[in-house]
């Protein structure tokens, strides 16, 4: 915490520098004290730099902002409404902190609504049980002399594995150390750290288990237990840093595995293979309030939002249409 502060002055937008030292020390303990998840933290710094570049482009200083330059900002949002959402309340509450600091008057952001947002389906793209399995297959190990240059593709089928298994989070997998994959018994299950603290432990499926066991045993890994599961790797020479790999790398390696498998990598993203797994899952016979409980979830609304059973029409079925 003591090394964020000085890293946080660095990158603060121009418009709060501006407004003197009482905004600065404001924002600053807003993101410190206030905002103790890192992944939150992350999220509503990025949702304020980027109100703070548009106000900034405008001439806008801090104690010009009011309700009806919110409201501007949100209209031209362009995003998903959960994502302009999600921003809006990260104004709300960084404004509300700066308003009980006696830095400004009023709170701009409270009166201007949110969007409203779809709550009958979600607009995650899910893979087939086929096209996933064949994006998971595409990730071949190819023995081309050194055997590290194994290790990329073992450790990424293994990402999009555990992913589309236990329909965790990118931010849960890449946070796994070495230790979170472990046998109970004759099982193997893994333990995932989930947002908001919140911890969840579920069995290892067999086919993610293989590939576990095989980025494992190429890596060398499995004896250091402290270790991140998942690392990044050193340029091109296939061997791991020791540094976590964050989830915008991921995200990244991702869209180059869809591509390189022929799919559209802009319709394929980590929480694809959230939904990919939920919806499988249900056409299979799995129950929702079980799936609820396996993908963390607090309510089985949300979990709805995953299942995509009714996006999927056979090629068969259009092919009915003869004209």
């Amino acid at each position: 915490m003591a090394d964020l502060v000085p890293q946080l002055k660095k990158t603060l937008p121009a418009i709060v520098q501006d407004a003197g030292a009482a905004a600065e020390e404001r924002v600053i303990e807003f993101f410190t004290a206030e905002i103790r998840n890192p992944n939150t933290r992350e999220a509503y710094a990025r949702a304020v730099r980027r109100f703070f570049r548009w106000a900034h482009k405008r001439g806008l200083n801090l104690s010009d902002i009011e309700p009806v330059y919110v409201a501007a900002y949100v209209e031209e949002d362009e995003r998903a409404p959960a994502t302009v959402k999600q921003n809006l309340a990260a104004l709300r509450r960084l404004f509300d902190h700066l308003v009980t600091g006696q830095v400004l008057e009023a709170n701009p952001a409270e009166p201007v609504r949110s969007p409203k947002l779809n709550a009958d389906g979600g607009k995650t793209p899910a893979l087939t049980a086929e096209e996933a399995r064949e994006l998971l297959d595409s990730i071949v190990a190819g023995r081309q002399g050194s055997p590290r240059k194994d290790l990329p593709q073992l450790r990424d089928r293994a990402i999009i594995g555990v992913m589309t298994y236990t329909f965790a989070r990118v931010s849960a997998v890449t946070g796994l150390d070495v230790r979170d994959y472990f046998r109970a018994g004759h099982r193997w299950k893994i333990r995932l750290h989930e947002k908001g603290g919140q911890r969840r432990t579920v069995p290892v499926h067999h086919k993610a288990k293989e590939y576990l066991d095989a980025y494992i045993g190429e890596a060398g890994i499995g004896d250091d237990q402290e270790t991140p599961l998942f690392q990044s790797l050193r340029g091109r020479t296939g061997v791991l840093t020791g540094r976590r790999l964050q989830p915008d790398n991921v995200l990244q390696m991702v869209k180059r595995r869809a591509e390189e498998a022929g799919f559209d990598p802009s319709q394929v993203s980590c929480h694809t293979f959230r939904a990919t797994g939920i919806t499988t899952y249900l056409e299979n016979g799995g129950d929702l309030e079980t799936a609820q409980h396996i993908a963390g979830h607090a309510s089985a609304n949300t979990t709805r939002i995953y299942d995509r059973r009714d996006d999927h029409v056979d090629q068969e079925e259009i092919e009915r249409v003869r004209i």
